[in-house]
């Protein structure tokens, strides 16, 4: 098990935070394949395992093994609606804009009859690549709907993508943080490196699987030393201003929060793009499609 994966406990402002972090979906299921113990003085019962099948999903067992992979419940559905918003990135990005050039890849033959003295064409250099953080919440309430979780999830990687194609690196981590009284609890899982392309499969299950949040994350959570009484709420979730205080998270790195929080209704696909985009806030920085105006 590696360093990310063990527990680390910090006090800030009045708070105990209970920290976990792992480097991938991998450790997570290594983690909870030793079987750690339950902190059984809070934990009376284990809600991980106890948690009806429409509530939570799947049991346990076959929740710790979707972590290697293999989850496809409402994947091809999932993929459908992703080639939808697809299909408006490549018509609205598909020409390249181009200025003219004494060097470049390719002659300007008109420019060239005409006698013109620049009679090449260059592509735009490419901005330098930065990097980005970005971090997705895995809570929601229990109004949210099965659309606004898929749609979600899809305007997600959609984000990713559009930023990596603008030259920018992304490192894309999910977490959970909730408290209860003068405890926090916050786990966080690496899902994307920088270098590394999106693996669309692995993404999904913690984004949309309600096995990894209901089950999965609540065996973790049952394996931390507290001393409130989470038993009875599991705790309350934090809204963004408190993640960022308690956490010390600063502003430069996106944070995905609920489905209603991000403008995310789940009916239009379209429609909840330019709402989740726009409540990104990086419109003036990032060239976005306008996804209703183009949805034709």
């Amino acid at each position: 098990m590696g360093q990310e994966t063990q527990l680390v406990i910090e006090k800030h402002g009045g708070m105990y935070i209970f920290k976990m972090r792992f480097r991938s979906l991998s450790e997570v299921e290594r983690y909870l394949r030793t079987d750690p113990q339950v902190n059984d003085e809070i934990f009376y019962t284990q809600k991980s395992i106890t948690a009806s099948e429409k509530f939570a999903g799947e049991p346990l067992e076959r929740a710790i093994r979707y972590c290697l992979g293999g989850y496809d419940h409402d994947f091809a559905r999932f993929l459908q609606i992703k080639k939808e918003i697809d299909r408006v990135n490549l018509k609205t990005n598909h020409n390249r804009k181009t200025v003219p050039s004494v060097v470049g890849s390719r002659p300007n033959v008109p420019a060239f009859i005409a006698g013109a003295p620049k009679t090449m064409y260059r592509m735009e250099r490419a901005q330098e690549k930065k990097f980005i953080e970005i971090y997705m919440d895995l809570t929601y309430d229990h109004t949210t709907t099965e659309e606004q979780i898929v749609n979600r999830g899809i305007l997600t990687l959609n984000l990713i993508s559009l930023l990596e194609e603008q030259g920018i690196y992304v490192n894309f981590k999910v977490f959970e943080c909730c408290y209860v009284s003068d405890e926090v609890f916050y786990v966080e899982i690496d899902l994307k490196k920088p270098e590394e392309r999106i693996n669309v499969q692995k993404c999904y299950y913690p984004m949309c699987g309600k096995e990894f949040l209901r089950r999965v994350l609540v065996r973790v959570m049952e394996s931390v030393p507290f001393k409130r009484n989470w038993y009875m709420s599991y705790g309350t979730v934090m809204n963004e201003k408190q993640i960022r205080a308690v956490l010390d998270v600063p502003e430069d790195k996106i944070m995905i929060l609920a489905p209603k929080a991000m403008g995310i209704m789940g009916k239009d696909i379209y429609a909840d793009a330019d709402a989740f985009l726009s409540r990104i806030k990086l419109k003036e920085e990032i060239y976005f499609p306008s996804y209703r105006k183009n949805e034709d």
